[in-house]
């Protein structure tokens, strides 16, 4: 065998191994082609077009949903199976023990995510259900976004599931009607000259900002008190959007929300397994964990002097090596706007980034938590890193929220201030009006 032959049997080889790799990586099978029959400029092409594949597979925004309740949180949480859900078990037990359960407000006053602006195109209809209400979203040709009451008050059809957008307003699926998003009036019934007086559906105050459409909720019919504004970063395009998670759950808006108010739950809970076991709490006895990551944080919470609807949070985290070296250093500043919008700054030593949260109440002891996570351009390898870590720590506190206590009078102690002064607060997002639990109604 001459010198020729040999170099091209080992570049044959070389290139065996290398449709092996690229095959592996590529959303398509390479089965068909014979990498050794193509020119090295195709083969280059090939190598690049993977290259630029991979980028894209680890810098792509990441859209994440788990529906944790009832039965599927058992599941989740790898809890023994049985014929009900733990979760429901615990909830309806819970209730009926504990009196001052059935004070429990359920649904606060303010401004609450019902959808993202992705999930509403020009002239679409959305149902969603939230805050114990019914709404049917629509979108106008000129982008302006109207909520109104879910069901027609001809027949009761659901506008929401079947719904289109006609001449600027609703039309009902069932017989036609034509609702206007500004008034609720009926502007047209295709077989009728005239429109009768109860031709009307309620309307809801909204505002579409930062990405996110909020509905003003307030359970006796107030006016806004205060207004979200735009989050700099996000709407001038200096941050760029690098993924979102969605949960479903069985808690409290208040219980989540304080989280950012309780400073040792977080060197209990998450310290021990950062970025490591999520939902596995039973992770956290593992002691040979923290050798290898572990964090400590220093939590601050304060009003805000100004504007009563908001407070803030400041927290300095410190993510250690064998619990010795700081490997990543982070500082997170919380915006709390009302009861139910976060905006977060976090700085890292990785990159700077920005989220919103929201936490909306969809029925009683059920709530929908959305974050969104925006970097800048030239950090984005470490957007799922981030969004990653921020999700597995809510799964850690979702499994103690799913099981826990409902919220009643907490029993606080002295190093607990800033709960105390967390939950002062959040009263104020309350009225003598706002509804509150019915065993008998809400849980079967």
């Amino acid at each position: 065998m001459d010198t020729h032959q040999t170099t091209l049997s080992s570049e044959e080889g070389l290139l065996s191994k290398l449709t092996v790799a690229i095959d592996s990586w590529l959303p398509f099978s390479l089965q068909y082609f014979d990498v050794t029959s193509l020119p090295h400029t195709s083969l280059v092409a090939l190598l690049f077009l993977g290259f630029v594949y991979l980028i894209y597979y680890l810098t792509r925004p990441l859209n994440i949903f788990i529906d944790l309740t009832g039965e599927k949180s058992d599941k989740f949480f790898k809890l023994p199976a049985k014929n009900d859900s733990m979760a429901k078990d615990l909830l309806v037990s819970r209730l009926r023990r504990d009196p001052d359960a059935k004070k429990l407000p359920l649904y606060p006053n303010g401004w609450f995510r019902i959808l993202e602006s992705w999930e509403l195109g020009l002239e679409k209809v959305k149902y969603v259900a939230a805050l114990g209400e019914n709404f049917a979203v629509f979108r106008k040709s000129d982008g302006k976004v109207h909520v109104v009451d879910a069901y027609c008050p001809h027949l009761g059809a659901n506008m929401g599931i079947g719904g289109s957008v006609k001449n600027g307003c609703l039309e009902c699926p069932f017989h036609g009607w034509q609702f206007d998003g500004e008034t609720g009036k009926c502007r047209n019934i295709p077989y009728a000259k005239k429109i009768p007086e109860f031709a009307k559906v309620r309307t809801w105050k909204s505002v579409e900002v930062n990405h996110i459409i909020f509905v003003w909720y307030h359970a006796d019919g107030e006016e806004p008190s205060y207004e979200i504004q735009p989050f700099a970063d996000i709407m001038d395009g200096s941050y760029t959007y690098k993924g979102r998670f969605e949960y479903l759950m069985d808690a409290h808006a208040e219980d989540v929300f304080q989280n950012f108010a309780d400073n040792e739950h977080i060197n209990c809970i998450h310290a021990p397994r950062m970025f490591m076991t999520g939902a596995d709490l039973e992770g956290s006895k593992r002691k040979w964990l923290s050798y290898f990551t572990n964090l400590t944080q220093l939590t601050q919470w304060e009003l805000d002097a100004d504007l009563p609807h908001k407070s803030w949070g400041r927290n300095e985290v410190h993510i250690k090596l064998f619990n010795r070296i700081t490997i990543i250093k982070s500082n997170v500043l919380a915006r709390n706007i009302g009861p139910g919008y976060i905006e977060l700054t976090q700085s890292t030593s990785l990159g700077n980034t920005r989220y919103t949260m929201c936490f909306t109440p969809v029925a009683p002891l059920t709530l929908r938590l959305t974050t969104r996570l925006y970097m800048r351009p030239f950090t984005i390898l470490f957007g799922p890193i981030a969004l990653h870590g921020l999700k597995n720590a809510f799964e850690e506190d979702i499994m103690v929220w799913n099981y826990g206590k409902v919220r009643a009078q907490q029993n606080i102690i002295k190093e607990d201030g800033s709960v105390a002064h967390f939950r002062r607060w959040y009263s104020q997002f309350y009225s003598k009006s706002s509804p509150s639990i019915n065993c008998q109604d809400t849980i079967y």
